[in-house]
């Protein structure tokens, strides 16, 4: 038996051999086969990718709101977490406003004060104006009269100094008649002195009259001299008196002005959209609320320097920013509708459209890509900021 193992060694060790080579042989073929075509792949969803531009995408948005508090209020309550979707009018922080209420109600007590005394600011000058006007006349009259001769002292000493001046010529005519009659040895001189002292007195009382006379125009001048001091010094003083109601006016309806601002200023604080009433509430229609930088008890405008509240992503903004290759970029165009596949969704296929090719490129993973910007189409909102997703683009 052993004789016989041994004989038949060799030639079945040699048919091993050949088994092994054949089945090495069999197995590269199989292999070379199975490489050369893809193993149960769908031939139209291979084309369908050769015809596509994949390019890898990050959901973003173009439209932001910052809500910020510039007059003092405290945080009572939070009314929304972050990444929470808001819709319009719906409460996201409630306010305490005490403090606010406070400084309008002083700043409306203070617009009242100042109207109330708008009236008092201004000095009475009717009496003034009055009296300036009764010297004026006076002055007028009294021009004419002096100017005329026509007042009643001198109207009085005129008609005195004419008399006067027709008694001296008649005392003249006596005396001249009576010298006549002395020389010719008529009178004694007794008698001629009697009518000289006659006609000296008529000529002393026209003299008289004369000064009088004199005298009553010059106390008329001056007394016209002293009305238009006294009526200047009366127009300045109005004038004083008219100035300084202007600029008392002026600084009362200052004060008026001042706390009117002051006021429309501190209600227009609160005439913001997003405020109603003691609430910041949401003023947009499909919102996402961000980065709420307050607590509850957080102070607000201290100091009228505005607070950040939080932000308000405006969902109906939401885009994506398609990252596609350089060399692939001349195939697409504004307008162009593509596909879209959530990654928290792969199993979906969304519609968009290209709304912008930027101009310029940048760097990324040693490659140029150009952001495209994508607005899809999302009625179920699967797409939120920060997600991703895959873009196809036909070429």
């Amino acid at each position: 038996m052993k004789a016989w193992i041994l004989s038949h060694k060799k030639p079945g060790a040699a048919g091993a051999c050949l088994i092994i080579v054949l089945a090495v042989v069999l197995g590269i073929l199989f292999y070379q086969k199975n490489s050369a075509a893809p193993p149960s792949e769908n031939p139209a969803s291979s084309a369908q990718q050769n015809a596509e531009i994949d390019a890898w995408g990050e959901v973003t948005y173009s439209r932001m709101e910052d809500i910020s508090i510039d007059f003092p209020s405290i945080v009572t309550k939070l009314e929304v977490q972050e990444g929470d979707r808001v819709t319009q009018g719906q409460p996201l922080v409630t306010l305490d406003l005490s403090e606010y209420n406070g400084n309008m109600e002083k700043l409306k007590q203070q617009l009242t004060v100042n109207q109330a005394g708008l009236p008092a600011a201004e000095q009475d000058i009717s009496a003034l104006q009055a009296d300036i006007a009764q010297t004026q006349s006076q002055i007028s009259r009294k021009t004419k009269e002096y100017n005329n001769g026509t007042s009643e002292d001198l109207v009085q000493l005129q008609s005195s100094f004419k008399l006067a001046q027709t008694q001296l010529a008649s005392a003249k005519t006596d005396l001249q008649n009576y010298q006549k009659l002395y020389e010719a040895g008529a009178i004694s001189k007794a008698t001629l002195n009697q009518y000289k002292d006659i006609a000296d007195q008529r000529q002393k009382a026209v003299d008289d009259i004369q000064s009088n006379l004199n005298k009553t125009k010059t106390a008329l001048k001056e007394e016209l001299d002293q009305l238009n001091v006294s009526l200047k010094s009366k127009q300045a003083q109005l004038s004083q008196a008219q100035a300084g109601n202007t600029a008392n006016v002026a600084k009362q309806e200052g004060g008026v002005s001042a706390a009117q601002v002051d006021l429309d200023a501190m209600t227009a604080k609160t005439a913001k959209p997003y405020i109603k009433g003691s609430q910041i509430i949401s003023d947009i229609k499909n919102g996402i609320v961000r980065n709420i930088a307050v607590s509850e008890a957080s102070h607000l405008g201290v100091q009228g320097a505005p607070t950040k509240v939080l932000q308000l992503i405006d969902a109906d903004s939401i885009t994506i920013s398609a990252e596609v290759d350089e060399e692939f970029i001349g195939s697409v165009q504004v307008g162009k509708t593509v596909r879209i596949v959530p990654t928290s969704a792969p199993g979906t296929s969304l519609t968009g459209t290209v709304t912008q090719i930027p101009d310029l490129a940048v760097e990324k993973d040693g490659r140029r890509v150009v952001r495209v910007i994508v607005k899809p189409n999302d009625p179920e909102r699967l797409l939120k900021p920060g997600y991703t997703a895959d873009v196809y683009i036909k070429k």
